[in-house]
């Protein structure tokens, strides 16, 4: 008996079935009458699935986005009356499947890191992925799954739904001319497999996510030095805030651009400074550590907005409300708990004291995360600031929290942080990898699917097996590498001619998509250099890591604006960025509408850290 999912292949133009010629991995399709608005379907039958399979669109779905959905305009906040430690998860109006697999998914090549649909059945124990590529003469392809079926479309044909950033939207796709006679080739790639778990579907996705043969050449190298000097440059003329005596994660002074420790840099972008910055830079540093410790709260958390004039205005985004006031991202004092000891140890290597207050306060942040394990068990998403309390949890928002408690172990010699690192570590193991999504890592995303929680997860894993040599953390650690892979580009996107990514030649290869609802690219991870993949491949000799994280590391400096290469905005009139400056957007997606793609918006975003931390971590690889 047959138990392949694949059954048969079919085609229509216009919705009118058309026959179908083969050769090898591609097809030609022929129009069979001319038409102003054509389109092609390429359709992959599967009925033998039923509807539970986990199904994966690379940085665009996870396990068909089946989760709960909140609709709100952006961003988007939950209040008491969604919020619950027990909660389910809980998206925006993202492109997914209903909960009971119903539905169906339509997207472009272009809100993908990789064009490919991957299916896992559960009940069969087999697998499928279908690759394509990116687009014929400007134009993308389209994808999309319902029950039973895959679709690849040429021209991008979203029948029902699109995406524009917040929502969901009527569709309005249109098909291009075609004459009668006129033919396209669509080329994809097949492989079907025995399948255990939703880790082996990833590992072979991971194994294969080149296997289309687009173009993956990197950009020219740059010489680590001259970026550096034009960052740390950038950040002593246009971040410091002399006033409160602290580096800005941004340039301006409005709510969100002056103080946020953890993910988009406060107290992380003082680590590079401090490491490799000069005199000037490395005592601005030791400044903006004594503002965080002074803004901790009673249950060892830290303040998570201030602005630029001293008002603190919590982490929820009705920060004019009194009964919001006191809510916190618990990731940001995660990202603070292990970056802490990176500064402790560059302290000591320049042969200063760690000031009491800094110990004293990092101890306490370690407390908190123990006290709220030992209540819950689980960590939150956002919590109450002056109580610990848990307002939303089953997120792994704080992913790296045990990278930090395992830190905390060894400075600290205290066994309680490493029996909750252990244990934390392994509730995100079992309750969100092996489930085949992170969750909710930046504060506007609600709980959607995200890289930034997937790469910190991995940094906790890899942390983990240094403090103990138990194996169980290096399988888990490349069980999530290969998660992580699936929000990395492997190839050069072709940006559109009028563009300013095509005027500056950008190559998209190694650029990080956010997560599924912020549907851009970005260069690096928010925000880490990937080291932990490096270390990986150290350990285990296998070279997809060295590849990954070279895409990475070797992706990042060319979205930086310099003197001899100036990146100009969106606006219009364009606004030359500021020397330094990097924005977060490499915009594949059509998801801010079809003109912004491959273009930026003027300021100053968390990439620089990103960026900045790679010169620092991984010099090995930008020498090589």
């Amino acid at each position: 008996m047959d138990d392949k999912l694949l059954s048969y292949i079919n085609a229509s133009f216009c919705d009118n079935k058309i026959g179908v010629t083969k050769d090898s991995d591609t097809v030609v399709l022929t129009a069979p009458e001319s038409t102003e608005n054509g389109f092609f379907e390429l359709r992959f039958e599967l009925p033998k699935l039923t509807g539970d399979e986990y199904v994966l669109f690379p940085a665009c779905c996870y396990n068909g986005n089946r989760f709960r959905v909140l609709r709100q305009p952006y961003p988007p906040y939950f209040t008491y009356d969604e919020a619950s430690p027990k909660m389910e998860i809980m998206i925006t109006d993202v492109p997914r499947l209903e909960k009971d697999g119903s539905g169906e998914i339509e997207v472009t090549t272009g809100d993908l890191s990789v064009p490919c649909v991957g299916i896992f059945s559960h009940e069969k124990k087999k697998a499928i992925l279908i690759f394509t590529t990116q687009e014929i003469n400007e134009k993308n392809f389209g994808l999309s799954y319902h029950t039973g079926c895959v679709t690849i479309s040429y021209p991008h044909m979203r029948k029902k739904k699109m995406y524009r950033h917040p929502m969901l939207y009527d569709s309005t796709d249109k098909g291009i001319p075609f004459l009668k006679g006129e033919s396209i080739t669509i080329p994809y790639k097949i492989i079907e497999f025995d399948c255990e778990n939703i880790h082996e579907l990833f590992r072979v996705f991971f194994e294969n996510r080149k296997c289309m043969g687009m173009d993956a050449e990197y950009s020219p190298a740059l010489s680590p030095k001259m970026i550096w000097k034009v960052h740390e440059d950038k950040y002593n003329f246009h971040n410091y805030n002399e006033q409160y005596d602290y580096y800005m994660v941004g340039i301006d002074k409005t709510d969100y651009q002056c103080w946020q420790p953890g993910w988009t840099g406060g107290a992380i972008s003082t680590y590079p400074l401090m490491k490799l910055g000069s005199n000037l830079s490395y005592k601005r540093s030791i400044s903006t550590l004594r503002f965080l410790f002074a803004n901790q709260a009673e249950s060892g958390f830290f303040e998570g907005v201030i602005n630029y004039a001293g008002h603190k205005l919590g982490d929820h985004f009705l920060f004019d409300d009194p009964k919001h006031e006191n809510w916190h991202l618990l990731r940001k004092s995660a990202d603070i708990l292990y970056y802490i000891f990176k500064h402790f140890d560059v302290m000591k290597e320049k042969g200063d004291t760690v000031p009491a207050e800094f110990i004293e306060g990092t101890r306490k942040l370690a407390d908190g995360f123990v006290n709220m394990w030992q209540r819950y068990g689980q960590l939150g998403q956002f919590i109450h600031l002056e109580t610990g309390d848990i307002i939303t949890g089953n997120s792994t928002s704080a992913a790296l929290a045990p990278a930090g408690l395992a830190l905390s172990w060894r400075f600290f010699d205290d066994i309680k942080y490493l029996e909750a690192a252990k244990a934390i570590a392994h509730q995100y193991y079992e309750r969100d990898l092996s489930n085949g999504y992170t969750t909710g890592g930046p504060a506007e995303i609600i709980q959607c699917p995200d890289s930034e929680s997937a790469f910190a997860l991995l940094e906790s894993f890899v942390v983990l097996y240094e403090m103990t040599r138990d194996n169980k953390w290096l399988e888990y650690a490349e069980e999530s590498a290969a998660n992580c892979s699936s929000w990395v580009v492997p190839y050069n996107y072709k940006f559109p001619s009028y563009s300013e990514f095509a005027r500056l030649g950008i190559k998209s290869i190694g650029s990080v998509f956010a997560n599924v609802q912020n549907k851009h690219s970005s260069p690096g991870i928010c925000t880490m250099s990937g080291h932990s993949l490096y270390r990986l491949y150290k350990y285990t000799n296998d070279s997809l890591y060295l590849e990954l994280i070279s895409d990475i590391a070797k992706n990042i400096f060319q979205y930086l604006p310099r003197e001899d290469r100036p990146i100009f905005s969106w606006d219009d009139p364009p606004q030359r960025l500021v020397n330094g400056a990097m924005c977060e957007r490499v915009n594949m997606s059509d998801w801010e509408d079809y003109p912004k793609i491959g273009g930026v918006f003027y300021g100053s975003c968390w990439c620089e850290i990103s960026s900045m931390l790679t010169i620092v971590e991984l010099p090995d690889l930008l020498d090589s």
